[in-house]
Order: C-alpha cells, then sequence, then structure tokens
C-alpha cells in the first residue's frame, strides 16, 4: 500500500530526527527537486549533500512540526529546530507527494546561533 502524504511527512521527520541520511532519501522520489533561496537541487546525490551538510551544520537538531496543512497530495509543514549550535522558529517547508514519495519540496528558514 502506498504511504499517504502524512505518513511521508511523518517518516521523513522520524528519519530527520535520527539523522539517517539514508532513510531521509527514502522519502524523495530518484528526481525529486529541492527548491531553497538561491538553489533549486534535484535528485539523491545533491539531496544526500545537502541533508548531510544540514546534519553536519546542526549537530543533535531536533525538528519539531509546529503545524501541517495537507490537500490533495501537497503539505505545507510550519516547523521549528534545535541543535547544539542554533535554533530555528520560522521553518516553512512545501512538498508535492506523488504515490508515497516526495516529488518536489520548498524549504525556507532562519537559523539563530545560540
Amino acid at each position: 500500500m502506498t504511504r499517504t502524504p502524512v505518513d511521508v511527512l511523518t517518516d521523513h521527520l522520524k528519519a530527520l530526527n535520527a539523522h539517517d541520511v539514508d532513510a531521509i532519501l527514502t522519502d524523495y522520489a530518484p528526481d525529486a527537486v529541492l527548491i531553497t533561496p538561491g538553489a533549486a537541487l534535484q535528485g539523491h546525490d545533491a539531496l544526500r549533500q545537502a541533508f548531510g551538510g544540514l546534519i553536519e551544520q546542526m549537530p543533535n537538531c531536533v525538528f519539531t512540526e509546529k503545524s501541517v496543512t495537507e490537500a490533495d497530495g501537497v503539505i505545507l509543514l510550519e516547523w521549528a529546530l534545535e541543535s547544539d549550535v542554533a535554533t530555528v522558529s520560522d521553518g516553512i517547508d512545501t512538498m508535492v507527494v506523488r504515490d508515497g514519495l516526495i516529488v518536489a519540496q520548498t524549504a525556507r528558514f532562519t537559523p539563530r546561533p545560540r
């Protein structure tokens, strides 16, 4: 059975909080696109580098869901993050989920040093 968009998000947040890049990538289609201010990344290799870098730059990071709105496979996620070196209180992502995988995502957040 294909995962629902909310299932994908739940699995994604668990993988992020486990700092498991391989598990994170299982949530994405092979040609998925991640768009952030100033960058558009496509495919598992680029996503592996991006999430690996995030986990390295934000040691012991913990993501917390603030709100989730989903309609027809499109998710708007508001989130916060705590790490050893920074906090984020304004995280906003959108995800497009098709056939149980993220096919497109946007992300914007402002890290603040601790």
